[in-house]
């Protein structure tokens, strides 16, 4: 008797999606996936699962995605996927993974949605704004928003500047001052596709942690972490690890890194000398080589940030 197919119990949240498919694409043509996010996985032979999320954005984009989604298989293999404090205490997400599904992880990565979308005279950074969600608080992982703030105008130097949140009063908020930019989205308007195109040809991303790191590295897009607290759970060598290519990743980190693991402690994040140690990241990592990066070559599917209806700010 054949072995009845696997079947993917997995998590939810965007990044930890991205973390996911270095490990499902290990495993046979025909597994089953429940995901909120198919779209991650439509270059690969499995099966999308409706999961019938209550959270937020991920209902959203269920709902929205024209990607087929099948039945959960009967008789089937279940491999259910998550970390918790003793996982992370124990070692990195990957490390979890590593357990949970069985394999070794394959190259970070993620598909191709199409060209860039966006066009200017300079080279596209992106930006993600600190955030709460009431749904999953975890107050204490931002950086001070000073930081991103001070990021922001240092990169309207070099670069025509996105900020993409996805913003709803009483749902998710913005923390502090929210960072300079070209371009504010920050009400969910891109969808999964359009935010990974983005990601994918930016020439810099700059973020607290959360998906846009994962994002990057599998985009090998450079991308600049702005740390806040709970370091028991978003510590580098824990929401990365060697078998990714951190080549183009950088980090600022508080002074007296706080490795906590509560939502709410009151972390000291203070980064002393930041708008040095960013610029020089910036120099070594980005601009030398942003000649290579800079230019993108007009045609279908590009959008002007002048005349596409979206104002710049």
């Amino acid at each position: 008797m054949l072995n009845p197919p696997i079947y993917i119990d997995g998590m939810l949240g965007m990044g930890d999606t991205i973390y996911q498919r270095a490990f499902v694409k290990q495993l046979p043509a025909g597994t089953f996936i429940k995901t909120a996010w198919p779209e991650l996985y439509e270059d690969l032979p499995v099966k999308a699962v409706r999961s019938d999320t209550t959270l937020r954005t991920q209902r959203k984009n269920e709902f929205r995605s024209s990607a087929k989604f099948y039945p959960p298989p009967s008789p089937r293999q279940t491999k259910r996927i998550f970390y918790g404090p003793d996982d992370l205490r124990r070692g990195s997400i990957f490390d979890a993974m590593r357990r949970q599904f069985g394999v070794t992880p394959a190259a970070l990565d993620l598909p191709s949605f199409g060209p860039a979308q966006f066009t200017h005279q300079k080279p596209i950074a992106v930006i993600r704004p600190a955030t709460v969600r009431s749904e999953w608080r975890s107050d204490s992982r931002n950086p001070d928003p000073d930081y991103l703030l001070r990021a922001s105008r240092i990169l309207r130097t070099h670069f025509c500047v996105i900020s993409v949140a996805d913003l709803q009063d009483g749902e998710e908020w913005l923390v502090g001052e929210e960072p300079e930019a070209d371009l504010k989205m920050h009400a969910g308007e891109l969808n999964i596709k359009e935010l990974m195109r983005l990601v994918e040809h930016a020439a810099v991303v700059v973020t607290p942690v959360g998906w846009a790191l994962p994002a990057s590295i599998a985009y090998k897009t450079p991308v600049y972490v702005v740390a806040g607290g709970r370091g028991g759970h978003n510590a580098p060598e824990i929401v990365t690890d060697p078998a990714m290519d951190l080549s183009r990743v950088g980090w600022a980190i508080p002074d007296n890194y706080c490795r906590c693991e509560a939502w709410d402690h009151h972390c000291d994040k203070r980064i002393s000398n930041f708008d040095s140690k960013f610029e020089a990241w910036l120099n070594e990592v980005v601009l030398s080589g942003i000649e290579q990066r800079a230019g993108i070559p007009p045609g279908a599917g590009h959008r002007s940030l002048s005349g596409s209806g979206i104002s710049p700010v």
